[in-house]
């Protein structure tokens, strides 16, 4: 590696070879200019060097939105989140960012291609499948772009941050499917003898979310002081399972168990203990309490989602998914005038502003049922208005 050190006017600067073009083979060169003396040149120079013999120097000047992306990835998302968000990140810039706007350049990225990319992809979809995406998505792709340029901007290869600038779509707020207490026991009733018995009897007494049910191991189920311990769940990314730590700091949380559900769970965990003993070393190890009958292994999702529409048709009950069922858990408990503090810590929420903002429909009628008793307690007959 080589480097010259000039004067240019009254300041000094250097230009330092780079690793020629991998594809073309040209010479690359890199300037650095406005060092006030020949040693301050030099010196950062001898720095500039070491730094591209030990792969610590990094291009940016043409680098492309493909290149910025894929170095993100490798060197911020990869090291700095979870694996699964840094799945999750892989793949939307693989299917959404890389197709639509990679080979623009990203000192040249403005705020109208990321407004045309999102107009494209709402309207007509990305590469890999038909018909548009929803807007939740389109704000999932944002979320990420915006994070992935302000690193940019932190590491000083571009000025601003022009995610800052453009206007996301719409998101429609779906309404919450909710069973009833009756419907509950239907589903329940249906399921007896099932295989998603179990599943779907935590679902509807914890309020637990899907992944934390199915990767629920008996360990952190305490059967004589009727506890659960949430500190696990399982998430599938490129076709394998993972158990990791839960969703956010407040997701793990212990959790009491009925009583009407201790007698099932000790027969499903002496029903597991006889098929281990048939299965032998090839049962899976994990100890999970919903699992595949047959060889302890995590359930894949669409083979529980089909058998459990199954049971919601044979019920004959609205679709809603076993995610879901917390919703109707938590509507239940508020309904029944639980504190929505309890219900917030139950279900795992960060805070209980997010239980009373996804719930605020049952608040509002608690609140009307409040102010009628602090009326009827201080307008009595005899003090009537």
């Amino acid at each position: 590696m080589k480097g010259h050190v000039r004067k240019r006017g009254d300041k000094w600067c250097f230009v330092v070879e780079l690793p020629r073009d991998e594809v073309t083979g040209k010479r690359r060169q890199k300037w650095f200019s406005g060092f006030n003396t020949k040693k301050e040149a030099q010196q950062l120079m001898i720095e500039k060097l070491r730094e591209i013999q030990t792969g610590l120097l990094v291009d940016t000047t043409d680098m492309t939105i493909t290149e910025y992306m894929n170095y993100w990835l490798e060197n911020y998302a990869k090291t700095s989140t979870r694996h699964t968000t840094y799945s999750v990140y892989e793949q939307r810039a693989n299917r959404y960012v890389i197709p639509s706007i990679g080979r623009l350049k990203l000192k040249d990225l403005k705020a109208m291609h990321l407004q045309k990319m999102y107009a494209d992809l709402l309207k007509n979809g990305a590469t890999y499948r038909t018909g548009g995406i929803s807007p939740i998505t389109i704000r999932h792709i944002h979320g990420m772009i915006h994070r992935a340029l302000e690193n940019a901007v932190r590491w000083q290869i571009v000025p601003r941050n022009v995610a800052q600038m453009v206007e996301l779509p719409r998101v429609e707020k779906k309404e919450t499917v909710v069973l009833t207490k009756e419907q509950v026991q239907k589903l329940v009733e249906a399921a007896k003898g099932h295989e998603l018995y179990i599943p779907i009897l935590l679902a509807v007494t914890t309020g637990m979310r899907y992944a934390e049910i199915f990767g629920l191991p008996w360990k952190d189920i305490d059967l004589e002081k009727r506890t659960i311990h949430v500190r696990q769940q399982i998430v599938r990314t490129k076709g394998e399972y993972r158990l990791t730590e839960p969703k956010t700091k407040s997701s793990e949380r212990i959790i009491s168990l009925s009583e009407s559900l201790v007698s099932p769970l000790r027969r499903h965990k002496a029903d597991q203990a006889q098929q281990k003993l048939l299965i032998g070393a090839s049962y899976n190890h994990d100890n999970l309490v919903c699992c595949r009958p047959g060889d302890g292994l995590p359930y894949s999702a669409t083979p529980v989602r089909r058998k459990y529409n199954l049971l919601l048709e044979k019920a004959g009950l609205p679709p809603v998914r076993i995610h879901d069922l917390r919703h109707t858990v938590a509507t239940l408990l508020l309904e029944q005038g639980v504190h929505p503090k309890v219900v917030s810590e139950l279900l795992g929420h960060a805070n209980i502003g997010i239980t009373l903002d996804r719930y605020s429909h049952i608040s509002m009628t608690m609140q009307k049922e409040a102010v009628d008793s602090l009326e009827a307690a201080i307008f009595t007959s005899k003090n009537a208005l």
